[in-house]
């Protein structure tokens, strides 16, 4: 079954350390939680999201899947399945392939939400994911090298859409462990206003649940659903629908 209209959420930032594997798992499980199909993708040679989640870090996955094989999702619960990344991902034949392959793949999958979860410091596999979405969300925290990090990511997304190649249309600011009680935290959102004017900046706070949800391998719906982060992860994805339906 192919369906007519998915959304394809790609998660990246070249700093690792900011909490985007986290996002996207607890992203994903949100979707799940209302019932909707939900595919994550690790294209992170560490396949931490697997981990995270509670499935097999080390069965076959997402090398497999660009390669032209066929494994089955692991499944974390009903409505969550996940394709591991795992070293495989750093083999010359996945990192020769076009980066229009996953898109290709993912065209003929059929979930509802497709999470994409992109490796720090790998532009290769980032291109990937980022070509397969139709909206990608780039994490940073206060860090000054995970700002210059999500600055380089923003770039190539306008140069992808400035010359009209495959990918998202929309992108948006995820600010990430943010704790308005630390001093770069408190004045982040508003430099990233002024560096970054003209595209959405959401903000997930600091949030021991989130940590512990992966610690536990339980998605975070199920480890704290009336946590704030749960709330925070709720409003990002109200947003993204209703970028995606319009």
């Amino acid at each position: 079954m192919v369906l007519s209209k998915q959304y394809r959420i790609a998660l990246a930032a070249r700093k690792g350390g900011v909490g985007k594997t986290t996002i996207g798992c607890s992203l994903a499980s949100v979707f799940a939680a209302q019932h909707k199909s939900v595919l994550l993708i690790d294209l992170d040679p560490q396949s931490n999201s697997a981990y995270a989640l509670g499935v097999d870090p080390s069965a076959p996955g997402t090398a497999e899947l660009l390669m032209g094989e066929q494994p089955t999702p692991l499944v974390a619960n009903e409505y969550l399945h996940v394709f591991p990344g795992g070293p495989n991902l750093n083999n010359q034949a996945i990192q020769s392939l076009h980066p229009e392959e996953l898109a290709d793949i993912i065209d003929r999958l059929p979930y509802e939400v497709v999470i994409l979860d992109c490796p720090p410091g790998n532009e290769n596999l980032e291109r990937f994911g980022i070509v397969a979405s139709n909206i990608t969300l780039v994490v940073t925290n206060a860090h000054p090298f995970a700002i210059m990090g999500a600055s380089r990511v923003l770039a190539i997304l306008d140069s992808y859409r400035t010359k009209e190649r495959r990918g998202p249309k929309e992108w948006a600011l995820v600010l990430s462990q943010i704790d308005e009680r630390r001093g770069l935290d408190k004045t982040l959102p508003a430099e990233l206003q002024v560096m970054f004017p003209d595209i959405k900046h959401l903000m997930v706070h600091q949030d021991t649940n989130l940590s512990q949800a992966g610690a536990q391998q339980t998605p975070i719906v199920e480890y704290a659903p009336k946590s704030k982060a749960v709330e925070e992860l709720r409003s990002i994805a109200q947003w993204v629908c209703k970028i995606i339906d319009n």
